[in-house]
C-alpha cells in the first residue's frame, strides 16, 4: 500500500545518502581523470538520494481519490535484454511530419547503449511524430533512421492506439509472443487482467486496462529499446512506482515522450529539448 511504499522510498534514500558518504580517494599515479570521476559520482549518488526523498514527498502531498483496489499490484520486470551494439539508433538529417507538413527538420543524433532519455518540448511540437517515424509506424520525410545491431524496439503508444480495439487482451499478447494459452493468461493476470477480462476487445477497456495492456506487450517481447509516449498516463500511484522501478532496473535503451519533472529528474541520462522545428541535446549535470 502507500505507507509500505514511502517506507521503502525512506529506507532507499537512507541507503543511498550513507553511499555518497564514501568514495575511494586513492588513485594511480598522474590520473588526472579520478578526481573528477568520483566527484561526480557523489553528486551522481546525492542527485538519486534527492529524488527518492521527492518522490516520497510527492506521495505525502497528492490528493489521492482511489476506488476500492485489490491487495495485489502490476508485478513489472523488463528482465535481462539482448546487447545491442554502442549505437543503439542514429537520425540522419531527419524531417519529420506528415505530407507537405514538416514538423521538425535536419535531425542529427544518436542514442547509445543504456541512455535514458526524455523527449520534452510543448504540444505540438512533434515529439509524438518524431517517436512514431523512429518505431517506422511514419515514414520519414527525408533522411533516414538507422536501428544499431540486434536493437529490437518497443514502441508504447499515448492512446495506445497500436492495440487493436477489436481483439481481446489475450490475443493481443499472445500475437506479440508466443506464450501458450495458460501462460497467456498468467502473464496478464500479473498486469491485472483476471477471469474473462482477457477476452474483452481492446477498444472497449478503460486508458488505464489499455496501458496495462501495452506494458504487459513491451514486457513480453523483450525489447532492447523502449519508445515510450506519456507511459505514465492513467496509471494509478503503485503501478506508476512499480513501473519507475522497471524501468530503473532495465538494462536497454529508453526514449520518452514525458512533462514530469519529478520523473525526468529521477530517470533521464539526457534530454531532447523540441523547439522551433529543432531537437536540441542537453546531458543532465549530475
Amino acid at each position: 500500500d502507500q505507507q509500505n511504499e514511502i517506507a521503502r522510498l525512506r529506507a532507499a534514500a537512507t541507503r543511498v545518502r550513507a553511499d555518497a558518504k564514501y568514495r575511494p580517494n586513492n588513485k594511480a599515479a598522474g590520473d588526472t581523470w579520478a578526481p573528477g570521476f568520483f566527484a561526480n559520482r557523489t553528486k551522481e549518488t546525492v542527485r538519486r538520494a534527492k529524488n527518492l526523498e521527492k518522490r516520497v514527498e510527492r506521495l505525502l502531498t497528492v490528493d489521492r481519490v482511489e476506488k476500492p483496489r485489490s491487495g495485489w499490484q502490476v508485478k513489472l520486470d523488463f528482465g535481462e535484454t539482448q546487447s545491442s551494439g554502442r549505437d543503439v539508433l542514429r537520425l540522419e538529417d531527419l524531417a519529420v511530419g506528415y505530407g507537405e507538413h514538416v514538423l521538425l527538420s535536419g535531425l542529427d543524433g544518436y542514442v547509445r547503449y543504456g541512455a535514458r532519455i526524455a523527449l520534452v518540448g510543448a504540444n505540438g511540437a512533434g515529439k509524438t511524430t518524431l517517436l512514431r517515424t523512429i518505431a517506422g509506424k511514419l515514414p520519414p520525410l527525408s533522411g533516414s533512421v538507422r536501428l544499431g545491431s540486434n536493437v529490437q524496439v518497443g514502441y508504447m503508444a499515448q492512446e495506445q492506439e497500436n492495440l487493436d480495439p477489436d481483439l481481446d487482451a489475450f490475443t493481443i499478447l499472445s500475437k506479440a509472443a508466443s506464450f501458450s494459452q495458460t501462460e497467456a493468461r498468467t502473464f496478464l493476470h500479473r498486469f491485472l487482467f483476471s477471469g474473462d477480462d482477457v477476452f474483452r476487445p481492446s477498444g472497449k477497456l478503460s486508458y488505464g486496462e489499455r496501458a496495462r495492456l501495452s506494458l504487459a506487450c513491451l514486457v513480453a517481447q523483450g525489447c532492447n529499446l523502449l519508445l515510450l509516449d506519456e507511459p505514465l498516463n492513467h496509471l494509478d500511484i503503485p503501478s506508476r512506482s512499480q513501473f519507475e522501478q522497471a524501468l530503473a532496473n532495465f538494462d536497454g535503451s529508453v526514449l520518452a515522450v514525458v512533462h514530469d519533472r519529478y520523473f525526468i529528474a529521477g530517470f533521464a541520462s539526457e534530454i531532447w529539448q523540441v523547439e522551433g522545428n529543432q531537437v536540441r541535446r542537453i546531458a543532465v549535470a549530475f
